[in-house]
Order: structure tokens, then C-alpha cells, then sequence
């Protein structure tokens, strides 16, 4: 698989993510991409960018994470409406 093929604006999900420091904490989104179901129900994804961090969308990791915390692209459309 190369990762190389793939950018932020083939995302079709965005994976839920909480940055924790101390008591404080900051939840937010991460656009990425679906590349398999596990069979104990969690997803092997593709993430792109690097935490909350502007400019640095250019970067990939795959992660397994478990299934909840992805959501379609569209369930953030019509939150917007």
C-alpha cells in the first residue's frame, strides 16, 4: 500500500481525538480514511495531519482505533445546516 496515493481531501471520515494535558483537555477531529474492518470490531484507518495542529496535514499515520470513534463526513454536514 502506498500511502503516498492519498490526501487530506479523499478523507471520507473524521476520527474523534482528545489532546489531554493535566486536568485540561481539548477534543477534536482528524479527517481520515477507512482502510479496514477488524474482525473484533475496531477499524484500521488512515489519519492525516498531526493532532490539532495546523500545517501539518501533509503528514499520514495508520492507526486502529476502535469504531466509534470514526463518523461519516456527513454526519458533520448536516450538524452544520
Amino acid at each position: 500500500m502506498n500511502l503516498d496515493n492519498y490526501k487530506k481531501e479523499d478523507a471520507t471520515h473524521y476520527l474523534s481525538c482528545r489532546h489531554a494535558v493535566g486536568r485540561n483537555g481539548r477534543d477534536y477531529f482528524m479527517a481520515c480514511l477507512i482502510l479496514k474492518q477488524m474482525s473484533d470490531n475496531r477499524l484500521k484507518i488512515l489519519v492525516f495531519g498531526e493532532r490539532n495542529w495546523k500545517r501539518h496535514d501533509d503528514k499520514k499515520q495508520i492507526k486502529y482505533v476502535e469504531s466509534y470513534r470514526v463518523k461519516p463526513k456527513s454526519d458533520f454536514k448536516e450538524m452544520g445546516k
